[in-house]
């Protein structure tokens, strides 16, 4: 891959990609509101170093030895799905807790915040199908490790990049005071959202 067009599409491929709606971005939104900047940062980070895993093993090609395994991508699917029930779970009872005051630490460790950042990503093997089927357009045998290095880097900077524009804008004083009156509707709403796409994953494999 030596044009700059092409460069410029795969980037362009990867702000959409790490722009849609879904699990990641609830994940972000509550780290940051409830957390503050530092746990907001932190679950970017974290989710952004998932994200460079997957890639850099895609355009390695070992994820599509990995997904072509079913027992491997099912045992994968399944904990998925565990975990994002898990965090629907915390999410539900949390609702039902007082919001703390916005402050920029709240006291609270972070060690959440880059579990659920790193495993909202790393156990979606969905990401993997999509880093397989965007590299297969770019990448060629005449390519060396050095340029699916970058690729892969490439793909992560997006990532986390965006996630931290995400967590930047809502750990803000005035947004999160804004965001935290309605706390118990938003842990709802992240707690449902989770547990469809937890259940819907579930369904899928026959459980």
């Amino acid at each position: 891959m030596q044009l700059w067009s092409d460069w410029l599409t795969l980037a362009g491929i990867c702000i959409l990609g790490a722009m849609s709606p879904g699990p990641s971005l609830a994940v972000i939104v509550r780290h940051s509101i409830h957390g503050g900047r530092r746990q907001g940062l932190m679950a970017a980070g974290a989710h952004g170093l998932g994200i460079g895993i997957y890639a850099l093993l895609s355009v390695l090609g070992i994820a599509a030895i990995l997904l072509a395994i079913p027992t491997l991508l099912r045992l994968l699917q399944i904990a998925g799905a565990i975990y994002l029930l898990f965090l629907a779970g915390k999410a539900g009872m949390g609702a039902w807790k007082k919001a703390a005051p916005p402050s920029p630490a709240n006291g609270r460790t972070e060690t959440p915040a880059w579990r659920d950042g790193f495993l909202i990503a790393f156990l979606n093997p969905k990401v993997g199908l999509f880093f397989i089927a965007l590299f297969s357009q770019f990448v060629g045998p005449s390519h060396t490790l050095t340029s699916k290095g970058l690729m892969a880097l490439l793909a992560m900077t997006i990532d986390t990049l965006w996630y931290v524009l995400v967590a930047l804008l809502l750990s803000t004083t005035m947004a999160r005071a804004r965001f935290l009156r309605f706390h118990r509707w938003l842990d709802l709403l992240f707690a449902l959202l989770l547990g469809l796409v937890a259940l819907r994953v579930l369904w899928s494999l026959g459980w």
